[in-house]
């Protein structure tokens, strides 16, 4: 009983972080960040803050913080929803999930952008990260709000699962067809590199990381 309430204690404190970090990227960065909501159904804020990439990124690292934060939650609650397995009342596998997820997609990221420099194409790349980058971090918002509803609503647990996912999959689906849109003459002349790209470092390391979770919690 006293670890169910701490478990139950430590899903509050990250999702109280959250709100957090978004309302301090909300604060300060209020336009960017009313753009940011707006990508969904406009390019405006791929289009304008794609080219004013810094090096370091405020407003972005807060977003991806809760991304990471609240993809690990959403993970762990899918679990034991759908395994009715209480394998994670381990609060250390949590850390670990933050952790690979964290390390994986860094390192993924990085990986990216020396493959472009290395075959040339790293203004498109750096447009493509970004996109993606900020397509993730719309999920983390959805994320956030359905992890709220998988620990204190009455809502059925395995319909709000399956509702999210199909809504994750939705919109990163459309976010990469209106960048395709967007910039087909820069994937045209670059399609083969951008090809392989697609195989070697969007689907690859997906597998990997399912691999590791299925290994670690499997």
């Amino acid at each position: 009983m006293l670890r169910e309430y701490f478990t139950q204690d430590l899903y509050i404190s990250l999702i109280i972080g959250c709100f957090v970090i978004v309302v301090t990227a909300r604060q300060l960065f209020a336009t960017r960040f009313i753009d940011f909501l707006a990508v969904i159904w406009n390019d405006r804020y791929i289009k304008i803050y794609a080219k004013e990439q810094r090096k370091i990124d405020v407003f972005t690292g807060l977003l991806f913080l809760n991304f990471i934060v609240t993809l690990g939650i959403f993970i762990f609650l899918s679990y034991s929803h759908l395994k009715d397995s209480n394998v994670f009342d381990n609060n250390y596998l949590l850390l670990i999930l933050f952790s690979v997820i964290a390390i994986t997609l860094i390192v993924k990221a990085l990986i990216e952008r020396l493959v472009a420099h290395f075959f040339e194409f790293s203004e498109f790349a750096k447009i493509y990260l970004f996109q993606k980058s900020t397509y993730k971090n719309i999920s983390g918002l959805l994320l956030l709000l359905t992890n709220i509803l998988l620990l204190f609503s009455k809502l059925d647990k395995k319909l709000v699962l399956y509702s999210t996912i199909t809504i994750l999959l939705l919109i990163n689906i459309s976010g990469f067809l209106r960048f395709l849109k967007l910039y087909q003459k820069a994937v045209i002349s670059n399609f083969f590199y951008f090809l392989l790209y697609l195989c070697a470092l969007e689907i690859g390391p997906y597998v990997i990381l399912y691999k590791v979770i299925k290994d670690y919690f499997g």
